[in-house]
């Protein structure tokens, strides 16, 4: 089974490029042989001539090689054909792989911000419920009177305290001598 499998592919590919090969290897030994012709020819008529003949050989052997010959294309296999599709396919597809992508990215971005910009808030306003505004602190209760009017509590003034004045502490410099050197007096 192994080496049926390639033996298929060889005979199928070798079998496709065949007819192909052969009428393109005609084609070349046509023109091969109808050039070898016009260049004997002009030979011949370059050996029996006057000058006038020789010159006129000689010239048009010379335009003879500057004119286009008929060229013939290769014959293309199919595995030609499938490159040539390829080549037009693969980029318009790669393309529009990337654009998707690029936009799965972009929503996932988007989204990840969303989220991190919610969280925030979210953060800032618990946050926010734990600080207390300043000002008068009022606590509303209810009496047990029959008027049921709310008794307001008011918060004492705020008790101010003064710091004395500091105290500058000037520390005494006493002059000791070292190595019989004995420093000047500081004031």
């Amino acid at each position: 089974m192994k080496l049926i499998a390639p033996l298929i592919a060889v005979l199928s590919l070798t079998g496709c490029a065949t007819a192909e090969y052969a009428a393109y290897a005609d084609i070349h030994k046509a023109q091969a042989a109808s050039q070898t012709a016009r260049y004997q020819a002009l030979a011949d008529i370059a050996k029996q001539g006057d000058t006038a003949a020789k010159v006129a050989a000689v010239m048009s052997l010379q335009m003879g090689a500057v004119q286009n010959q008929t060229q013939v294309a290769a014959p293309k296999s199919f595995g030609d054909h499938l490159l040539q599709w390829t080549s037009v396919l693969l980029p318009t597809a790669t393309q529009i792989y990337s654009v998707g992508k690029q936009a799965q990215i972009g929503i996932a971005q988007s989204n990840n911000a969303r989220d991190l910009g919610v969280s925030t808030n979210a953060a800032f306003v618990g946050l926010a419920g734990k600080i207390q505004a300043p000002g008068a602190i009022t606590t509303t209760t209810t009496n047990t009177d029959s008027t049921h009017a709310p008794t307001v509590v008011t918060q004492p003034a705020s008790l101010v305290v003064t710091q004395p004045t500091p105290v500058i502490v000037r520390p005494e410099v006493v002059p000791t001598t070292v190595n019989n050197i004995t420093p000047a007096a500081v004031p």
